[in-house]
């Protein structure tokens, strides 16, 4: 995640160097990677791990600090002004396949002036690593990185039927990217559509054909959530990535679309004019704030951790990272509320994590003895060592083979008869794409390789 220090500071007041700033958040989890000056600003790249999509924007980094120093965390309102004609009255979203989508929110401004984006917006988006096109692609760019979700515009006028379908892609079905290359669309593809044909891959990338020029007057804003794994496996099928498609590949806040798609309307009445249609056209399931409490037992902190963290501190923490408490805390624990964006927070030991990372890994000692439990081996794991230590003493091999076959090879032997082989789509395994259904297969492609070898009979098992 790039971020830039001056863009940050909108968010939070921060009296400290880009420099120290890292490092403190370093030791929270979000391991620094570089500082670099780009044309005055500062770049600070931070590595986010994959459980972490709430810092793929300025804000959840700008948050993560502000509970680190105890300081006020400033969030821009997203309350753009609204005319009084409908949105649903000039256009409307059909939304064909809930499974890969579970929410789409369109927002209409008609109006506007495309142009060139203010210096300020074009510095910041440099810093972090995006090229300035027009006002209209800069802002959703910008409310990507400020907030970590996706948006799409679209030119109204360009729509046929000025309309949005959203749908799986129909076989042989063509997109024209607006990285102007062509790509052959599969039917287990999500795809945003017109009333004719194809003008989005979903989560992925827009079409050239209704991308914003200067000739653009009405703009359709896109805010949605898409399925994860339909665009993860999309992203690799066509080699296609994006910022986009990097953050819709994570669990993203099912409550982040609409602030985003509001967000994005202040920001485009404020920079292009034009007058914003009152409400948006949704489609999908409405989200629900409501996530599954935790209770934190203070004294697994000190059990765990092996320090006292006071546990009045501990609560502080957890609120300002934004769990709501739920009731009144005892002496011995605590009931909280994760937030919508933090489904990482599932159990008591994610809370003393949390607890943990904002008090500083730095402050954990290294030298504390922790309380351990010998285990003891299975029935099953001893007949296994027995079985193994009887066959390698007889001469045998142990043959450690990949678990996945070629289609020729799964028909070599077949124990389960008619039932199908799982089978992956991935670029690496074009050829053994399928899940072996017994070891026979592999073991004779391991007696084959040695006997290309010069090495007859091997004795194998696995």
């Amino acid at each position: 995640m790039l971020v830039s220090w001056d863009w940050l500071k909108q968010y939070v007041a921060l009296d400290m160097s880009a420099e120290v700033l890292a490092d403190r958040l370093t030791m929270t989890g979000l391991n620094l990677e570089e500082c670099r000056d780009v044309a005055g600003d500062t770049c600070i790249d931070f590595e986010v791990t994959s459980n972490r999509p709430d810092c793929l924007g300025h804000l959840g980094i700008a948050r993560e600090a502000a509970v680190v120093y105890d300081k006020p965390l400033t969030v821009p309102a997203a309350a753009p002004r609204c005319g009084s004609t409908s949105t649903s009255s000039v256009t409307s979203v059909a939304n064909e396949c809930p499974d890969l989508c579970s929410q789409y929110h369109a927002r209409v401004i008609r109006g506007v002036k495309v142009g060139p984006s203010p210096a300020w917006m074009q510095r910041r988006l440099q810093t972090v690593g995006i090229a300035s096109i027009n006002n209209i692609v800069d802002i959703t760019n910008y409310v990507l990185m400020e907030c970590g979700q996706p948006l799409h515009a679209f030119d109204m006028d360009r729509l046929k039927g000025q309309r949005i379908v959203v749908r799986r892609a129909r076989a042989g079905e063509k997109l024209q990217a607006i990285d102007h290359k062509e790509y052959v669309l599969a039917p287990d593809m999500c795809v945003i559509a017109d009333a004719d044909h194809p003008v989005a891959l979903a989560g992925v990338m827009g079409g050239a054909e209704t991308e914003i020029t200067t000739a653009t007057r009405n703009v359709l804003i896109e805010a949605a959530l898409f399925a994860p794994l339909s665009i993860r496996n999309t992203s690799r099928r066509l080699k296609l990535h994006s910022d986009s498609s990097y953050r819709f590949e994570r669990a993203l806040d099912p409550l982040g679309p609409d602030w985003a798609s509001r967000r994005c309307c202040e920001l485009i009445l404020e920079l292009a004019g034009g007058e914003l249609l009152e409400g948006s056209v949704f489609a999908g399931t409405r989200p629900s704030s409501q996530t599954v409490p935790v209770t934190l037992r203070f004294a697994q902190i000190g059990r765990i951790l092996g320090i006292e963290i006071p546990s009045d501190e501990a609560v502080r923490i957890l609120k300002a990272l934004g769990l709501a408490q739920i009731g009144s805390a005892t002496a011995e624990s605590a009931t909280f509320a994760p937030p919508s964006n933090r489904r990482d927070l599932s159990r008591e030991i994610d809370l003393i994590e949390e607890v943990a990372r904002i008090h500083g890994y730095d402050k954990l000692p290294s030298n504390v003895t922790v309380p351990l439990c010998l285990s003891h081996k299975s029935h099953r794991d001893r007949v296994v060592d027995r079985v193994r230590a009887t066959l390698t003493g007889a001469g045998f091999y142990e043959a450690i083979t990949v678990s996945l076959v070629s289609e020729r090879e799964h028909g070599l032997f077949r124990p389960r008869g008619d039932v199908p082989p799982l089978a992956i789509d991935h670029s690496d395994f074009r050829e053994t794409s399928l899940l072996r259904q017994t070891l026979v297969p592999s073991l004779l492609g391991s007696r084959r390789a040695n006997e290309r070898r010069g090495t007859f009979g091997a004795p194998l098992f696995a």
